[in-house]
């Protein structure tokens, strides 16, 4: 896809001061999906809670995508790795991607018993050619309860409700990756200066295939580095 790159002073941020000339520095990726098709930001219909079934994404009004993979080689993770914890609450699962450590805990809001299905999909590295495994059963009783289970690591995964047409989380075993917020923005913190690969992955939901798209992001000491990694129309 398009890249854009561009480096910054940041404004007030302590740290800048703090890190030693050459070592590392931050880098804050951009995801974007100009003129996002009609069909990827609708949703497919209800669950059967009555709810909306979420569509594959809801972009920003300048078409930054939230709840992307993000993954930068050189990454650090972080101390301690983040624990993925996925909530059950009216048939649908959240959050919708998550990046952390080798353990995942389901927990259930729900008021009655429910069935999940977890499916190991591949690894990180082969992002293009993910493929689900043999699930395994989830059994969840009533709201509070929670059910914690082990992952590969560098492992992506998909935790799937046991509706005719599933809701879907992704949960995937990389310490040092991160999910884009809200804004279709995440800043990584502390890699070491000079060029990183970039990648970025919107997993497949609602009836809608995967997007991937990669960039490469230079890091300088002292900046905030920044990068775009768009997806193709």
């Amino acid at each position: 896809g398009q890249v854009e790159v561009r480096a910054s002073q940041p404004v007030g941020d302590p740290r800048a001061q703090r890190r030693a000339p050459g070592t590392t520095d931050n880098l804050q990726v951009r995801v974007e999906w100009p003129n996002v098709p009609v069909a990827a930001r609708t949703s497919p219909g209800r669950t059967p809670c009555n709810t909306p079934r979420a569509p594959l994404v809801a972009p920003t009004t300048t078409w930054g995508v939230p709840d992307a993979l993000v993954i930068v080689d050189g990454a650090p993770p972080a101390d301690p790795p983040p624990a993925p914890h996925v909530t059950l609450a009216d048939c649908a699962l959240a959050p919708r991607v998550i990046a952390g450590g080798p353990t995942l805990a389901i927990t259930s809001a729900a008021d009655r018993p429910a069935a999940l299905a977890l499916r190991k999909h591949g690894l990180a590295t082969d992002l293009a050619h993910l493929t689900p495994g043999a699930p395994t059963a989830i059994q969840l009783p009533i709201a509070g309860h929670t059910v914690t289970t082990a992952l590969d690591a560098g492992a992506i995964y998909a935790l799937a409700t046991d509706a005719s047409e599933p809701e879907l989380a992704y949960i995937a075993a990389l310490p040092g990756a991160a999910v884009t917020e809200a804004s279709g923005q995440v800043t990584l913190r502390h890699l070491a200066v000079g060029a990183h690969a970039v990648t970025a992955w919107l997993p497949p939901r609602a009836g809608q295939p995967a997007r991937l798209g990669r960039a490469t992001a230079k890091v300088s000491a002292g900046e905030l580095a920044e990068v775009t990694v768009s997806f193709a129309p």
